[in-house]
């Protein structure tokens, strides 16, 4: 799977959960044939659902060989809609156009600006439009300040904890005024986020250190997704979110690699987000990603379960 592309989805899934006390639903389904003949797009069905709006986007990005972290000026092509569930009927109700998409620099830059939302007019709100904006740095040759200081500390602490060959690959995306507008409520204003994420290949782990402000509130978030295998579920994986607010224990870098301390802490809540990536996964591709061999899947299907809860009072578990 195309690990940025996997975040951009999570930035909409975040973004949507922070709005509703409740589960958030996400779903991907992926083909990307461009693993294997760089001639061929890769095409993404996203879906994006709480107990108030419902949304699906169309991904279609040109191919490349070693996926949308390459070096190489990509694009994609963004299509999809949303609809609002009336809450005295359960009627969707139909709200919100995508159009647009994005273009990776060989530098990394991903302007966000040229991805649109239109809004139709429902019951008494007039139709309007809107706009995502800001920018993405996806790998860049030379990586922020605050990306090379969080990549720093992931390495320094796995070679601290870890012997032997050590894997000092990284990923690094970072968040520059990325704002996503509303989903169509008039409630909600959409949220802007500014921050860093490093994904590790050593550990196969995200490490997230963003800020994000959202209805005139800021939110200062740190945790990781790692991924693995789905114990006892041949040929399928998953990524475990976990963002957490800061708060005396949560507010150091120890909190991005924090393990329970004690028997309470293996039920203990996060006060933020959590959530569940599973992804059943197939046709796997050998690619070389900084010098070395991945073995890539090229599809992924719709998931068994994947969610998303905001807990900002301790009161649900990750699993709830």
């Amino acid at each position: 799977m195309t690990r940025p592309l996997l975040v951009a989805s999570l930035l909409l899934l975040a973004s949507a959960s922070a709005f509703a006390a409740d589960t958030v639903n996400f779903t991907l389904k992926a083909s990307m044939p461009s693993l294997r003949d760089n001639t061929r797009k890769d095409t993404f069905t996203v879906g994006l659902a709480d107990k108030q709006v419902e949304t699906s986007f169309k991904i279609t990005c040109q191919g490349a060989t070693a996926g949308l972290i390459s070096g190489q000026n990509e694009s994609c092509a963004v299509t999809g809609n949303g609809a609002l569930i009336n809450p005295n009927n359960n009627q969707k109700l139909q709200r919100t156009q995508y159009a647009g998409g994005w273009v990776v620099k060989s530098d990394g830059y991903t302007d966000g600006a040229q991805l649109s939302v239109n809004y139709l007019a429902v019951g008494k709100v007039a139709a309007s439009n809107g706009r995502f904006s800001g920018s993405m740095m996806l790998k860049p040759e030379n990586p922020s300040t605050g990306a090379s200081l969080l990549r720093d500390t992931i390495l320094q602490r796995i070679k601290k904890n870890e012997s032997g060959l050590i894997d000092e690959r990284v990923d690094t995306i970072q968040f520059v005024n990325f704002t996503v507008p509303s989903a169509g409520l008039p409630s909600d204003k959409g949220c802007v986020w500014n921050g860093n994420m490093v994904y590790a290949y050593q550990t196969e782990s995200w490490f997230i250190e963003v800020t994000t402000k959202c209805a005139g509130k800021d939110y200062a978030l740190k945790g990781n997704m790692p991924f693995t295998a789905t114990p006892n579920v041949g040929g399928q994986n998953q990524y475990d979110l976990t963002l957490t607010l800061p708060s005396a224990e949560t507010g150091t870098d120890d909190a991005l690699f924090a393990n329970p301390e004690g028997d309470a802490d293996l039920f203990a809540s996060a006060d933020g987000i959590t959530g569940q990536i599973i992804m059943k996964e197939a046709a796997y591709v050998d690619v070389e990603v900084d010098g070395k061999m991945e073995n890539s899947p090229a599809k992924s299907t719709p998931p068994a379960r994947s969610t998303a809860r905001t807990c900002r009072s301790k009161r649900c578990a990750p699993w709830a």
